[in-house]
């Protein structure tokens, strides 16, 4: 592909650029682009390295003609770092400051990019390559808008894509089917990802819970169902409004989240949602613990408290001889453990 110098001014941002997650801009919020890549995706970075080393000539921007202008597919960031360090009044407008000021030399380097011309559909796999499934990874749920665009605009089957960034671990059809979930999630009830108990908006969650049966069948969906835009049937739409509740939980409607970190609460949701009264105290309000412990039943609660307690006195009978000091209330406690321990063997002998 031939690169082409291109001043700086003539570049656009991309506003599909998946980085901006589920920002809505146009083309022509090129500033308000610039100031939400700043604020959210470490382009101060990249004006460090290009104050001190000038811009590297061998990292080609990636641009498309769309409507007249050359809208940058692949670069963005470095794009921006270069409008920033060229554009003292920018720097004003947003309230940037540099550490130091572009040197002369530094200014003649980025006086000109170099650019190769494509279209997004030549790019797809070699940008998907990169930030999907490569050495530059986007955030999780960039990637996920990016494989649905893909999907969207160019008509391509999850197969054809995870074969065309080389992606051999299913991650590009967990990432579409949590997706797509979240997409109607979106629609049907104006969820927000902003609004939820965790500092970071944890999309991974929602993408691995759908690998579980239960899960999935709590919302009356199948891989199949997955592979397509508004999977959750109308009459399980109330259920996809449990299940974001318990995942993500709200700030603004005080939901805690029964999932707080993947390992085990995830497990152990989707193990609650094996039973009915499982899905009965999760629905009422009750406690992930709570219904777990339902899910599992007294006879198998029962085993692993008797499993528990018993190496728990064989723990104790090892510090016994050096931990022990004679403190009465020990003793009390140690009394009353016989006491139970007398008292649960009677009932299983009866």
């Amino acid at each position: 592909m031939e690169v082409i110098g291109h001043a700086p001014a003539d570049l656009y941002l991309d506003p599909e650029n998946p980085r901006l997650a589920s920002e809505l801009f146009s083309v022509d919020d090129q500033e308000d682009i610039l100031r939400w890549l700043w604020r959210n995706k470490s382009v101060n970075e990249l004006v460090d390295s290009i104050l001190a080393n000038g811009f590297w000539g061998h990292e080609e921007l990636f641009a498309t003609e769309e409507d007249g202008r050359w809208v940058v597919v692949e670069g963005n960031r470095r794009l921006a770092a270069v409008k920033i360090l060229l554009d003292p009044g920018l720097r004003e407008r947003l309230g940037i400051h540099l550490p130091e000021k572009p040197s002369r030399k530094v200014l003649e380097s980025i006086q000109q990019l170099p650019v190769i011309h494509s279209t997004r559909e030549e790019l797809w796999s070699f940008v998907g390559f990169k930030h999907v499934n490569g050495p530059q990874a986007w955030d999780s749920i960039a990637k996920a808008e990016y494989v649905f665009r893909v999907r969207r605009n160019f008509g391509l089957s999850l197969a054809d894509i995870a074969s065309g960034i080389g992606d051999r671990h299913e991650t590009v059809a967990r990432l579409y089917r949590g997706y797509v979930v979240l997409q109607q999630a979106q629609d049907e009830f104006e969820f927000d990802t902003t609004d939820t108990q965790h500092k970071r908006f944890p999309f991974s969650h929602l993408w691995t819970a759908l690998g579980y049966v239960s899960i999935r069948n709590y919302l009356g969906v199948d891989p199949t169902a997955l592979e397509r835009e508004n999977p959750v049937p109308r009459d399980r739409l109330r259920r996809l409004r449990h299940l974001m509740e318990w995942l993500f939980g709200s700030q603004s409607g005080n939901i805690e989240a029964r999932v707080r970190r993947q390992n085990p609460d995830l497990r152990n949701l989707a193990r609650a949602l094996e039973v009915q009264q499982g899905v009965n105290l999760l629905e009422s309000g009750s406690s992930l613990s709570v219904a777990l412990d339902a899910s599992l039943g007294d006879a198998h609660l029962f085993r692993t408290a008797l499993t528990k307690a018993e190496t728990s006195a064989r723990e104790a009978m090892r510090f016994v001889s050096t931990g022990y000091a004679g403190e009465e209330g020990l003793l009390e406690t140690a009394t009353s453990l016989l006491r139970q321990a007398e008292s649960l063997n009677a009932l299983i002998h009866r």
